[in-house]
């Protein structure tokens, strides 16, 4: 299954004003809380992983390391996903070229052979 970002975009932004209405009506901090609880969260399951592969205790107040399963962690990347195209769509910016213009221009600073929707001849150019 592919992601089309318009797609996502399109339906996510009517599902934010019809199903949990906000949107414009709350402030951006609103949507940048949204996607810093999302990282947290992953962030809290990776360290109760790590300090249970380390020799530390599995506790937690609602859910220890042995309960954290990959599902648990792809709905958290996702939500990050969905909150940040939506604060991208707030402030006018199309998530995916900030994505290719971010990773193209990280690979043009550094020299690297590695850009996104490009032939390899035009990278080879950049280099």
């Amino acid at each position: 299954m592919e992601l089309d970002l318009k797609e996502l975009r399109e339906k996510s932004v009517l599902r934010a004003i019809e199903c949990f209405k906000t949107y414009k009506n709350v402030p951006i901090t609103y949507w940048t809380t949204a996607i810093a609880g999302e990282v947290g969260e992953v962030c809290n399951m990776i360290k109760k992983i790590e300090r249970v592969d380390h020799g530390g205790i599995d506790a937690g107040s609602s859910y220890t390391a042995a309960s954290i399963t990959p599902d648990m962690l792809k709905e958290e990347i996702g939500g990050i996903a969905i909150y940040l195209d939506l604060l991208a769509s707030l402030l006018g910016i199309s998530l995916e070229d900030a994505i290719i213009h971010t990773f193209n221009s990280k690979s043009e600073k550094y020299g690297f052979p590695y850009f996104l929707n490009e032939q390899p001849n035009q990278q080879n150019e950049q280099r």
